[in-house]
């Protein structure tokens, strides 16, 4: 079986990558975009709130002011006659009192008589002799009882507007006359701060600025018909629109009988200021939070890569395994064909040279001269043969496919036919193979065949470590279970089987992972692992447990440990 490709790999990581960014980021977007039309919505309604509040509380305190001012106005004219109120001491003391009512918003005030002719007069301005027969409000005043200009220049040049009350009737008739000051008036106005770029201001019918504008638009200069549509309407009006290119949210009701109108305004980008603010730091946050996807996307789509390479090698190690596993099992088969026909000629060639011995016996033939010669070549060809047919057998055991068995096992005499199969070999590579076995070691009870399996990879291990030479151990000792003296017989006692060599030793961080499964410090195409872990697993299902010790540079001890007894 071929490994995935490097390029399939990536590929694999691409679309994992572009998935989970997919499936994280989409839900966000939506949930981000919900939250944030809602908190939208919120906010427009907030400031709309806000602007009909304020236009609402102004509305009411301009025309609380005109309210009360002329209303006290008119009890002044109701307590006082025409030649009380035209005193000069008198007209000072209403003066300076108003003055102080309302905070030095009126300017001055004077006694007009039904021929316009100023009566008396209280103020900075020298007014005492005019004559207001042919101004507009004086002919207002006269149809009224109560009169409110709007904003003008008149005599003084200053932009102001008068609060007429007049009293009596026909030829009889007098007006109480009082100026306020346009700028003054207009602070009620004009201190409104919403947010940078709020302003309020008053306008009349004609689109006359009453009061000042915060951003452009003085007192007495003319609204831009296209800025604004001057209409009558009831209560309040709230909508958006565009100046010069500027975005306004805007708000405007109606004052002083529908003569005045109050507007207030503000920029969509400072109304919504906080709005954009929190929507700025929440895409910065979502940018962040897509860098962070992106990360944490990309680092668990390498540790998933990372695994599924993994699982792929111990697939393919897998693999490897049982094509290995296969090939061995039919070398196994081959050669116990191999042996039993190598055997039947043996066979033969022994009983040939048993009947050859019989006739060179005879007595014609004992005469010969190479008689001698020809019996010891004789013995030597049966010698030969024994020791053939010895060695297909030790073949046939161990490649013979079993069930597993428990059976009475002499250690000493299964590991010399595990190491007989080796010992050739080794000698060739300079490896001494020594044997370190304890007297009377009890007979136990396990599975022969598998034992066989063990002793040998181990073995194997143990040569291909010493590649440059050296010493291999195989020994035998027994420990006590109880106290760990020596007990021949004792049926708690285990049987300990070690195999050392002077190799080059594992590194302590592979010593921990050698019976793992998968797990091998051959190079690319020296094997398909250790097998440790399938010979860990073999004495775990004997009873027994085997470890190992190492030292780098010195060498490695393994040691099984079995019970006698099987359980």
């Amino acid at each position: 079986m071929t490994t995935p490709s490097k390029k399939s790999y990536t590929n694999l990581r691409r679309h994992i990558i572009i998935t989970l960014c997919i499936a994280a980021i989409i839900p966000v977007i939506f949930i981000g975009g919900g939250v944030y039309f809602e908190y939208r919505k919120s906010m427009t309604a907030k400031i709309k709130n806000q602007l009909t509040s304020i236009v609402m509380h102004h509305k009411e305190s301009i025309e609380r002011f005109l309210h009360e001012a002329s209303a006290a106005m008119r009890l002044v004219v109701e307590l006082k006659s025409f030649e009380e109120i035209s005193q000069q001491n008198t007209l000072q003391l209403i003066f300076k009192t108003l003055q102080i009512e309302y905070n030095h918003a009126f300017e001055d005030i004077g006694i007009i008589d039904h021929k316009g002719n100023h009566v008396a007069y209280v103020g900075t301005h020298d007014l005492q002799t005019r004559n207001y027969s042919s101004s507009i409000w004086f002919k207002e005043a006269m149809e009224k009882q109560i009169y409110i200009s709007d904003v003008f220049l008149g005599y003084r040049n200053i932009p102001h507007f008068i609060i007429a009350v007049r009293q009596g009737k026909g030829e009889s008739f007098w007006i109480l006359r009082a100026t306020i000051n346009a700028y003054t008036f207009g602070h009620l106005v004009e201190n409104i701060r919403l947010g940078r770029t709020g302003e309020a201001f008053i306008i009349n019918t004609d689109g006359i600025y009453q009061t000042r504008a915060r951003f452009g638009g003085n007192v007495m200069e003319t609204v831009d018909s296209n800025f604004l549509n001057i209409e009558h309407f009831d209560d309040l009006r709230l909508w958006e629109t565009e100046k010069n290119e500027v975005k306004l949210i805007r708000a405007k009701a109606w004052l002083k009988n529908n003569t005045w109108l109050l507007i207030v305004q503000q920029e969509v980008d400072d109304a919504f200021s906080e709005l954009f603010n929190t929507r700025n730091r929440a895409i910065i946050l979502f940018i962040f939070g897509i860098i962070l996807v992106g990360v944490v996307t990309f680092l668990t789509t390498e540790l998933l890569i990372k695994r599924i390479e993994k699982a792929d090698k111990e697939k393919e190690l897998l693999d490897e395994q049982l094509i290995q596993s296969q090939k061995i099992a039919s070398i196994g088969e081959f050669s116990a064909g191999i042996a039993h026909e190598i055997n039947n000629p043996l066979a033969v060639i022994n009983v040939e040279a048993e009947l050859i011995q019989t006739l060179f016996k005879r007595e014609d033939y004992k005469k010969e001269s190479e008689f001698d010669d020809i019996d010891d070549s004789l013995r030597e060809i049966k010698k030969q043969v024994n020791r053939c047919k010895e060695i297909t057998h030790k073949l046939l055991n161990f490649a013979r496919k079993m069930d597993s068995v428990i059976l009475e096992v002499n250690m000493h005499n299964l590991i010399d036919e595990v190491v007989a199969m080796r010992e050739r070999e080794a000698s060739f590579m300079n490896i001494a193979i020594l044997k370190e076995y304890q007297a009377e070691l009890p007979l136990i009870f396990s599975d022969p065949s598998l034992l066989r399996q063990v002793i040998l990879n181990l073995i194997n291990n143990a040569i291909d470590a010493l590649a440059k030479g050296g010493e291999l151990v195989i020994g035998t000792r027994i420990e006590s279970v109880k106290n760990g003296s020596q007990k021949n017989n004792s049926q708690n006692d285990t049987v300990v089987i070690f195999i050392k060599d002077s190799g080059m030793g594992i590194p302590e961080d592979n010593l921990k992972k050698i019976f793992d499964p998968f797990f091998t410090t051959k190079p690319p195409g020296k094997g398909t692992g250790l097998g440790l872990s399938i010979c860990h697993g073999i004495i775990q299902k004997l009873g027994g447990s085997i470890f190992a010790e190492s030292e780098v540079g010195k060498g490695t001890i393994f040691t099984i440990k079995l019970p006698i007894e099987y359980k």
